[in-house]
């Protein structure tokens, strides 16, 4: 009991220190993704730190696995280095063992990552959504760049020279409208206004002082030229009225178990087979809300002997070790979501395959030190992450 007390307490401090990192780091990825759509638009202060808070739901949700294979690795590792291992084992406790407490603190962490996963993502996603179209609400000219075309509007493309946020009015208006491949017409006006109409979910254009463009259907090679001096133009956008507080549409990643379930039932009661794809994201998303916490276990089930192979407790070395894994568990995520959406793929082998692979592979790793061998070719890796940590 003494031995795993020490085991799961030296764990803690590689995972917080661990954890901290990551958020730090993608929070920092996500700041400057956001910085020209964000910052600088006169929101406030509150607005701005309420849309960081709330995307910490999903950071969370992908730091705390990367977080435990960090701690894994770095935990056996420095013992390892100690030769705390070696005394271990030549006291006849065998590297199974060793592995049984941390991995009972793992199965923890999943099932809190699962019901985390199940119950607070998807409000906090719901909201994210429901604050930026808010912010849009108020602030119309947020998704428009000056010089910059910009295709949010759907179905229309949109280029401004100039943008004024405070009043939401634009300089050197240039809008295209594709609703018809065949007929494509131009609208060009020297100054506009965006504005929203909340009940009809609708962006209203307000443009002045200009012209529209529009090709003849019989004859392509001419079209009609109209000129105006005011003219307003709505487009429908999906979804504006939705307010902040009220239930409303969901997305596939703003639903639990529960609400994903009911909806892959509603669609295969009208027709399965129109409705395959829709079906595919929804059991994706079902699959992936507990393949991800069971991460957790395979991360404790690949680092421990990772840590102890290596024999470097660094977190540079660890940390290193682990992105390099957790990058190809992401790879196998992100790959196999996108095959079971064209259908190559099942749902539950696509989200599940990486943690099966990972699981072969720290089985197989947990082998090789229960028969204290070396990994072949750990040597030349701890000597490369040594010389790319220690400057030499």
């Amino acid at each position: 009991m003494i031995l795993y007390r020490y085991l799961v307490r030296e764990h803690a401090a590689p995972f917080l220190f661990g954890l901290s990192l990551i958020v730090f780091v993608f929070t920092m990825n996500l700041f400057f993704q956001t910085l020209g759509r964000i910052a600088g638009k006169g929101l406030p202060i509150l607005t701005i730190l309420e849309y960081y808070g709330l995307s910490l739901a999903w950071i969370l949700a992908l730091a705390v696995p990367m977080a435990v294979l960090i701690s894994t690795v770095s935990a056996f590792g420095r013992m390892a280095a100690d030769s705390e291992i070696t005394a271990l084992r030549a006291s006849g406790i065998s590297p199974r063992q060793l592995i049984q407490p941390v991995l009972i603190v793992g199965v923890l962490v999943a099932l809190w990552v699962a019901w985390f996963n199940n119950y607070v993502l998807p409000d906090m996603n719901h909201r994210t959504k429901l604050l930026q179209i808010d912010i849009r609400k108020k602030k119309p000219t947020m998704i428009i760049e000056p010089n910059i075309y910009n295709f949010d509007i759907p179905n229309y493309i949109m280029l401004a020279r100039g943008v004024d946020r405070t009043t939401s009015e634009l300089n050197e208006v240039t809008i295209y409208d594709e609703h018809n491949p065949d007929i494509k017409t131009t609208i060009a006006a020297k100054s506009g206004k965006l504005g929203f109409i909340e009940s009809a979910e609708s962006i209203v254009m307000t443009l002045s002082d200009g012209e529209i463009h529009r090709p003849t259907v019989r004859e392509s090679e001419s079209y009609e030229y109209t000129v105006f001096d005011s003219a307003q133009f709505r487009i429908k956008m999906p979804g504006l009225a939705l307010k902040r507080g009220t239930k409303g549409w969901r997305g596939d990643r703003e639903l639990s178990v529960r609400e994903l379930m009911d909806r892959v039932n509603e669609l295969k009661l009208k027709d399965s087979k129109i409705n395959t794809k829709q079906i595919a994201a929804f059991m994706v998303e079902i699959h992936k809300k507990f393949s991800i916490p069971v991460a957790c276990i395979v991360f404790v089930l690949l680092g421990a002997p990772l840590g102890m192979l290596s024999h470097k407790g660094g977190m540079g070395v660890s940390g290193s070790v682990s992105l390099l894994f957790f990058t190809v568990y992401w790879a196998l995520i992100t790959n196999g979501e996108k095959l079971a959406e064209r259908g190559i793929m099942s749902p539950g082998w696509s989200m599940w395959m990486a943690n099966i692979i990972l699981s072969v592979f720290g089985l197989w790793f947990l082998w090789i030190v229960g028969r204290r061998t070396s990994f072949p070719g750990i040597h030349s890796i701890k000597h490369f992450f040594s010389k790319r940590f220690s400057g030499r």
